[in-house]
């Protein structure tokens, strides 16, 4: 989704709303600081610590770890609740193109609360119906739900699987970046050598 622009009262909001999360590493320059997508996992990791494995997470200074950063809060963190961040919005971020960042964190800010509020409904619908766990109960102990507890342990086979390969596409797509790169500069001094009549 994109990230719409924002008013400079939602702007103070966001400023006040990250200083309130204890972050490994002090705020400065919040372009720069959040432009690797660690601190948004910091944030994420904070209200939601089962969703994150911050070693996932490195700081970065280059692009291509910047943007594997980003591709992985999408594949493994955004996507389950419910969203994800346009590359358009990601490679302004990386730029650390003016307000890009607090667009982002305003999109993240909104669909925490709404995830988070949808975890505590249903653990509120838990507790007020006990006839239906009950019920639930007595299903887990009858001889069909076997087949039921096979397919969801199929489910979540298949589930981590996807996250699996989803990691490894990125990393393929990071190798793929860094083999251009040496292609690249590899081409600048086989050209570099042959203006200087060197073979």
């Amino acid at each position: 989704m994109d990230a719409p622009p924002l008013s400079e009262d939602e702007l103070n909001e966001i400023y006040n709303w990250v200083d309130t999360v204890p972050l490994s590493r002090p705020k400065k320059h919040i372009g720069r600081d959040f432009a690797d997508g660690v601190l948004i996992a910091e944030i994420i990791q904070h209200y939601v610590p089962s969703m994150i494995d911050i070693h996932n997470y490195s700081m970065a200074h280059s692009v291509q770890q910047k943007q594997y950063n980003w591709n992985t809060l999408n594949a493994k963190v955004f996507r389950k609740m419910g969203f994800q961040i346009t590359q358009k919005d990601i490679d302004a971020v990386i730029q650390v193109v003016p307000e890009a960042i607090e667009r982002i964190l305003k999109v993240i800010q909104v669909k925490l609360d709404m995830f988070l509020d949808h975890q505590e409904q249903n653990q509120v619908q838990k507790h007020d119906k006990p006839n239906e766990v009950q019920k639930n109960q007595n299903q887990v102990n009858n001889p069909k739900p076997g087949v039921n507890n096979k397919q969801n342990d199929k489910d979540l086979v298949i589930q981590d699987q996807q996250e699996t390969i989803e990691i490894l596409e990125l990393k393929i797509q990071k190798l793929e970046q860094l083999v251009k790169l040496k292609d690249s500069k590899i081409q600048q001094l086989t050209q570099k050598l042959q203006q200087a009549g060197i073979k």
